[in-house]
C-alpha cells in the first residue's frame, strides 16, 4: 500500500524540498519534477524520478499526453478523475444467507474470501476458473484472467475484490520468487560461502573479464612508462595511473550498486550501450580520489610532515653560521662587559670621596668617556679574536671532537621526533586498512563524493555491517595475500624477459589481469554483504 502521506524529498538543480507522495503527480503534471531529477522516500538513498517504480505510471501518462491521475489514500492505484474505484479490502462483507461471498457494488461477480498474506502463483482465474491467469493482485494475491480487472489507460488494472493494482501473472511470480529468495538470502546471512561465490563471479561474464584485463593489463604497463624520464612518458603514466583507478572503481561502483538493490545477476562491467563519459569515467575517478583521501589521508599529511621536517632539519644543518663580524656588530652596545665593572664601581666611590659633580650614574663626564672608550676598545678586539677563529675554522673545519657532537646531537633530535612521526604514522596506516573497505562500500552505494569523503558515513556503515565488516577485511586479507602471491609467481616465471628501462613487460601485463580480477572479487565480495544487510543499511531494492 503507498500512502500519499509518505514524507519525500526532491532534489531539483541542487534544492532540496520537502513534500509527500500524494503530490508528485501534481509536481509532474506541472512539469516542476523530470525523469531526471532527484527523488528518495525518507532517508533512502536518491534515486532518479523516472526510475522509481511508483512514479513510473505518472510520467508514462504525462508522455501520452493523459490527465495525470492522482493516487489513493489507501492502495496503489493511479485514479483517474471522475472514476470510481472498488473498495479497498476492508469491505469485504460477510457471506449472505446462501453463503456466497460478494463483492459490494458488484452483485455479479462472487467474491474470494479476502487472503492474509502471499499466497502461490495459481494457474486460473479466482472468478473463471477455466480461464488461464493474465494478472495477479498486488494487495490481495487474487489471480485474474485478461477481462476480469478493470483497466485505465494502457498499463493500470485494478482488481475487481479490493481495488488495488495488478500485475503482469509472470512478472508477478518473478517478483514474488525474488522475494522469497531475498528473504532466504538474508535469514542465510553473509558468510564464506559468498566468498567463494565472488571467487567464480567474474568467471560468469567471460567477455568482460577479458576486456576489463585486457585493459587494465596495458594501463599497468602505461604506469611505468614515467620511468623513462620524458616529461611528456611521466604525464601519460600519471593519465594511465587515473584511468586504471577510474575502470577499477567504476567495476566496483556498478557492482556494489546493482548488489545493494537486490540486483545480484548483472555484469560486473558497466554497460557499454548507455556509455557516459562523467559516469564511467569522471565520476569513479572522483571516487577512488575520496576513498583514498578518508583512508589514507592522515597518512599522506603525516608522510608530507615528516620529509619537510626532515629536509628543513637537514637544510638548516648544512647552513654556515652567521658571520661573527655581523653578530658583534648586531649586539647592544649598551652592555657592560663584566671586567669594567669593577672599575667603574672603583671610580664612583673615588668621586663619592671626592665630593665631585657626577651624574645619575655616579659618574664624571670624563670618566664616562674613558670607560665607553674602553668598551668599545674590548668589544672591537673580540670581535677580531672571534672573527680570525673563525676564518681558521672555516678553512681547516671544525674539529673531529665537535663535527661528532654536532652530529650525534642532530641525530638524536631527528630520531626522537621521527620516532613520534613513525608511531602516528603506523596508526594511520592501521585506520586506512580496517577503513577503506567500508569506504569503497559507501562509494559504490551512495556514489557521492561527499558522503565518501564523510568517515561518519563509513563509521555507520560498519556499525550496521557490525561481525559482518570483520569478515569483510578476512576476505580482504585473503584476496590481497592471493594477489601478492600471483605477482611474485609471474615475476619469477617471467624473470627472462626483465628488460633495462622497460621493466618486466609480461609479468606486468598478466599480473595487471590478475589485479583486475581480484578487484572484482573484491567488489563482489563488498556487494554480497550490503547486499545481506540491505534491510539494516536501508538501502533501496529495485
Amino acid at each position: 500500500m503507498r500512502n500519499p502521506e509518505e514524507v519525500w524529498q526532491v532534489d531539483v538543480n541542487g534544492q532540496i524540498y520537502d513534500t509527500t507522495f500524494g503530490e508528485l503527480p501534481g509536481w509532474i503534471a506541472d512539469n516542476a519534477l523530470l525523469e531526471s531529477d532527484k527523488v528518495r522516500k525518507g532517508e533512502l538513498r536518491w534515486l532518479e524520478a523516472g526510475k522509481v517504480p511508483a512514479l513510473v505510471p505518472f510520467f508514462n501518462a504525462k508522455a501520452e499526453g493523459r490527465e495525470i491521475p492522482s493516487v489513493n489514500l489507501t492502495t496503489t492505484v493511479a485514479e483517474e478523475p471522475g472514476t470510481e474505484v472498488a473498495s479497498p479490502a476492508t469491505e469485504f462483507r460477510q457471506p449472505d444467507v446462501h453463503g456466497t461471498w460478494q463483492v459490494p457494488g458488484q452483485p455479479g461477480i462472487p467474491a474470494a474470501e479476502p487472503v492474509q498474506g502471499d499466497i502461490p502463483a495459481q494457474e486460473f482465474c479466482s472468478i473463471h476458473p477455466e480461464v488461464p491467469t493474465r494478472y495477479i493482485c498486488s494487495a490481495c494475491h487474487h489471480p485474474f484472467c485478461s477481462e476480469c480487472p478493470e483497466g485505465f489507460g494502457t498499463t493500470v488494472r485494478l482488481c475487481p475484490y479490493c481495488g488495488a493494482m495488478c500485475k503482469d501473472a509472470q512478472e508477478a511470480a518473478k517478483a514474488m520468487e525474488s522475494e522469497r529468495r531475498f528473504r532466504a538470502d538474508i535469514e542465510a546471512g553473509f558468510g564464506f560461502d559468498d566468498f567463494g561465490s565472488a571467487i567464480a563471479y567474474p568467471f560468469k561474464y567471460k567477455s568482460s573479464l577479458l576486456i576489463g584485463g585486457f585493459l587494465f593489463a596495458i594501463l599497468t604497463i602505461g604506469q611505468g612508462a614515467g620511468s623513462i624520464g620524458s616529461i611528456f612518458l611521466v604525464a601519460a603514466a600519471l593519465i594511465c595511473f587515473m584511468l586504471a583507478n577510474a575502470l577499477t572503481f567504476g567495476v566496483l561502483a556498478n557492482t556494489v550498486d546493482n548488489f545493494s538493490q537486490g540486483n545480484i545477476g548483472k555484469d560486473f562491467m558497466p554497460g557499454f550501450d548507455d556509455f557516459s563519459l562523467w559516469d564511467d569515467v569522471v565520476h569513479p575517478l572522483f571516487l577512488s580520489i575520496a576513498v583514498y583521501i578518508s583512508s589514507f589521508g592522515l597518512l599522506i599529511l603525516l608522510i608530507v610532515g615528516m620529509v619537510w621536517y626532515a629536509w628543513s632539519s637537514f637544510t638548516s644543518a648544512m647552513t654556515p653560521a652567521m658571520d661573527p663580524a655581523m653578530e658583534m656588530l648586531a649586539e647592544d652596545k649598551g652592555q657592560t662587559p663584566e671586567h669594567l665593572k669593577a672599575i667603574i664601581e672603583k671610580a664612583r666611590e673615588q668621586n663619592q670621596t671626592l665630593g665631585v659633580e657626577v651624574g645619575e650614574d655616579g659618574l664624571t663626564d670624563t670618566q664616562r668617556a674613558s670607560l665607553d672608550e674602553e668598551a668599545e676598545f674590548m668589544r672591537l678586539n673580540e670581535m677580531a679574536e672571534n672573527y680570525r677563529g673563525q676564518q681558521l675554522e672555516s678553512v681547516v673545519g671544525p674539529s673531529p671532537e665537535q663535527q661528532d657532537a654536532q652530529l650525534q646531537a642532530m641525530v638524536w633530535q631527528f630520531i626522537q621526533v621521527a620516532g613520534v612521526f613513525l608511531l602516528l604514522a603506523g596508526l594511520a596506516l592501521l585506520w586506512g586498512l580496517f577503513y577503506f573497505p567500508a569506504a569503497c562500500a559507501v562509494a559504490g552505494y551512495t556514489r557521492s563524493f561527499t558522503a565518501t569523503l564523510n568517515p561518519l558515513v563509513g563509521l555507520d556503515t560498519i556499525r550496521h555491517l557490525g561481525l559482518d565488516y570483520v569478515k569483510i577485511l578476512v576476505m580482504a586479507l585473503l584476496i590481497s595475500i592471493a594477489s601478492g602471491i600471483v605477482g611474485a609467481i609471474l615475476g619469477i616465471v617471467f624473470m627472462p624477459f626483465d628488460l633495462p628501462a622497460f621493466g618486466n613487460l609480461p609479468a606486468k601485463f598478466f599480473g595487471g589481469f590478475a589485479t583486475f580480477y581480484f578487484s572484482v572479487v573484491f567488489a563482489v565480495v563488498l556487494g554480497y554483504a550490503l547486499y545481506k544487510n540491505s534491510e539494516k543499511l536501508a538501502l533501496y531494492r529495485g
